[in-house]
């Protein structure tokens, strides 16, 4: 089987699919009583499940096999990025730093941000889809808006980076960064951050970072940024 669903609904033997799940368990793929699937609860957990019913408003799956903790990373990203403008390619964003690997998404608000607020519920519709669709069983904590100042003093990620645009190079992500760490990427808006953010950031333990001689769309970069520490990772 190479298609998982979603839920948080677990419970000891049993679990419960959500309906927009369910109905596409039962009206899409025509699953039946007896048959089985895979669910993932966005935690680690990988449940192998039968129907009990074919009730998409209350359907029950048995549990017959669990495993803990699937696919667990070495390190944690956490990426704070400005929105961008068109909230379709801010969707992009999300799903492919979910493809690739991210442990948390944070919404920052700066001087020259284009986008003053999001959608949560597409924007976590639209990582659920990707986590699933990479078969992935670790779901991003995804965090509100939040004034980059706010951001910044409360941010307590251990390797803490800011990627813009400056006249004298940044040492690359990729040379900056150390393997099996705790992270934290600033991406700014098109309009890059203020002198006052980026002193302000400095102040706090943000080191200046290039991602490249490119000059990248802030969804772009945030997409970037997260394959850069991925690498880093890899064995």
């Amino acid at each position: 089987m190479d298609q998982y669903f979603y839920s948080t609904q677990i419970y000891d033997d049993f679990l419960i699919l959500p309906e927009d799940e369910a109905h596409h368990a039962l009206k899409v793929l025509r699953k039946k009583t007896g048959d089985e699937i895979i669910v993932v609860d966005g935690n680690g957990g990988l449940y192998e499940a039968l129907f009990e019913n074919e009730n998409a408003r209350n359907c029950n799956l048995k549990i017959i096999n669990s495993k803990k903790n699937i696919g667990r990373p070495n390190h944690n990203i956490h990426i704070g990025i400005s929105p961008p403008k068109s909230h379709d390619r801010l969707e992009w964003f999300i799903e492919k730093s979910v493809e690739i690997g991210i442990q948390e998404i944070s919404f920052i608000l700066t001087e020259n941000s284009e986008r003053k607020n999001i959608k949560m519920n597409r924007i976590l519709k639209r990582a659920i889809s990707s986590m699933k669709q990479s078969l992935k069983t670790y779901l991003p904590k995804i965090n509100d808006m939040v004034s980059e100042k706010d951001f910044i003093v409360n941010c307590s990620n251990n390797e803490k980076f800011i990627a813009h645009l400056r006249e004298d190079e940044n040492q690359h992500l990729l040379k900056s960064a150390s393997a099996q760490n705790d992270y934290c990427i600033l991406i700014g808006p098109e309009g890059d951050f203020s002198s006052s953010e980026i002193k302000r950031s400095e102040k706090f333990g943000f080191l200046p970072v290039s991602l490249g001689e490119n000059r990248l769309r802030t969804e772009t970069a945030g997409v970037a940024a997260c394959h850069i520490l991925n690498l880093v990772n890899e064995k």
